[in-house]
This record gives structure tokens, sequence and C-alpha cells, in this order.
């Protein structure tokens, strides 16, 4: 990782004979995230970023020290999104305040959901981390009800977000599939399943029926650990 001065320390060797602001490992995170918005991660290169910002691409390593702490850079930077919940709200309406805000937060950045197994998080990620612990510490919980806790929201999150985004990627063809499921799968031998997904094509192709999901399974976490807390 690059060290604290090369990170902070603007780059007007390059500049001198322009007006382009100065190089910085801040423009360099908003130019970067702004291609993976549009392309996602694989639209991110130094090359690229360099390039989009008018500079060769040896400049931007004076403030990043490789691919890798450009990606932890971008997914940390993003963290930086997420509002604050007062502790007004109580432990259990921040929990889902929280894990709401995230989820959204992740929808619109796609391609950072499946970055935050693999990259180290910053002091945004830790910070969003221990807001999640802090509330569920006022909410009483033991150190193994909380660790529990922290993890079963913090995978829900996750994994729901990338499911879901899975499911709306131009790869993913839902029409040819749901053919598929007609011509190949049987009532008779799959009744229930064929029942289910029925209900699913009537109430979940509409977006003003639509359940919420991610809300109704939160809510199954957090009324759980409730109860287990207070038996």
């Amino acid at each position: 990782m690059a060290t604290p001065s090369a990170r902070e320390t603007p780059d007007t060797s390059t500049t001198s004979t322009d007006d382009r602001a100065p190089l910085s490992r801040q423009r360099i995170l908003e130019q970067a995230i702004a291609l993976a918005d549009e392309g996602g991660v694989s639209a991110v290169s130094m090359r690229k970023v360099a390039a989009a910002l008018g500079f060769e691409v040896m400049s931007l390593y004076n403030h990043v020290a490789n691919k890798n702490d450009l990606l932890e850079g971008m997914v940390d930077e993003i963290y930086a999104e997420l509002p604050t919940i007062p502790d007004e709200l109580g432990w259990k309406q921040g929990v889902i305040a929280l894990a709401v805000e995230t989820h959204h937060l992740l929808v619109r950045h796609p391609w950072v959901a499946p970055l935050i197994p693999v990259q180290f998080p910053g002091p945004n990620r830790f910070g969003h981390a221990e807001r999640l612990l802090e509330l569920l510490t006022a909410g009483g919980f033991d150190d193994h009800l909380r660790d529990l806790g922290y993890h079963a929201i913090i995978i829900h999150v996750a994994g729901f977000t990338q499911q879901q985004l899975g499911y709306s990627t131009p790869d993913n063809n839902l029409a040819d599939g749901m053919a598929r499921f007609r011509r190949d799968v049987s009532a008779d031998t799959f009744p229930l399943m064929v029942e289910h997904v029925r209900y699913h094509e009537q109430h979940h192709d509409h977006s003003e029926d639509r359940p919420d999901e991610f809300r109704f399974v939160l809510d199954l976490i957090v009324d759980g650990l409730e109860r287990r807390r207070d038996t």
C-alpha cells in the first residue's frame, strides 16, 4: 500500500505548463469510481484512470500503490456516502436504518458488493462495522448474540444485494429462463414449485406490487435476535 505521504501529496510535476488541477489520491478515486459506475470494475485500470484525468499512468503511482490499492480505496470511498445513524432511533430502528441504507448504497454502485469479501476495509468500512456493533451493544446483546447478529446482518445485506443485482444484469435472460421452466418443469412432478413460480410471476413482475423482500428478511433477523435476547 502507498505510504501516507505519497497519498497526501498532490502531484504538480506534470501540471506546471497547463491548467489541470493537481493530481491527488482523491481525484484518482473519484475518477475510478465514475468509470466503475459506468462500466463495472472491469472498466477500471490504472491506464484508463490516468487517461481520463489527462495524466501519464506513472503519475498515479505517487498516490496509489497498485490496482489493488486503488480498488480498496474505491470501495472505502463509497462507504463514505452512508448517512450517520443517530442514537435517537434506538438500537432496533438504528440497525434497520443502517442495513437499509447500506443495501441502497450497494445497489447504486453494483460493482462494490463483489469486492467486499476480497478487499481489506478502510476507515469508512471499519466505521460502518463499528456503528453496527455499537447499535447491537446498545440493544443489550451479550458477546455471543452480538457476534451472531453482526454477521447475520452483514451477510444478509451483501448476499441479498448480490443476488438482486445478478437477476437484473443483461446476461441473465429471465424471459428465456421462464420459457424453459414452463417447457421442462411438470406440475405433476413439482406442483408446489410450479405454483410458487406462478405466484412469483403475478406478484413480482410489477414494481408497485413487489414485496420488500430485503426488509422482510431483515425484520426476521432483528426480531429473532430480540427474542433470543429476552429468553
